[in-house]
């Protein structure tokens, strides 16, 4: 029985016309999450670094901008002097603040640049 429905002409039409097209697939090259990531955190700490930390930390006037000086020294000259924490052996003073700021800077650029290459896809 199974055998004469399997030979009628109507069947045999409806099932391939279900199936479907054939497509073709073009594979688009797709960037790799961790190399970008990695790529522009390094380019971003390298540019704090190298570039923008002498302009950070310029310390023109700082005397006369912060506050008033009771003991001689100003608050600022405090801070200075009782922060060992982010002591640093780098010649520039590149501590581990800059690193986050700088790193969460690099992180943020990152995924940005995946997330505009999702939007093309």
């Amino acid at each position: 029985m199974a055998l004469a429905v399997a030979n009628r002409p109507a069947l045999r039409a409806t099932a391939a016309a279900r199936r479907p097209a054939r497509r073709t697939v073009v594979a688009k090259a797709a960037l790799d999450p961790s190399l970008v990531i990695s790529g522009s955190t390094a380019a971003f700490l390298a540019v704090g670094r190298f570039v923008f930390l002498p302009y950070q930390r310029r310390e023109a006037n700082f005397d006369a901008s912060v506050g008033p000086k009771t003991t001689g020294s100003t608050y600022f000259d405090d801070l200075q002097k009782t922060s060992t924490v982010f002591a640093t052996n780098d010649p520039a003073g590149f501590n581990i603040i800059d690193v986050f700021g700088w790193g969460a800077l690099g992180h943020a650029v990152g995924f940005a640049v995946l997330a505009l290459n999702s939007l093309q896809a």
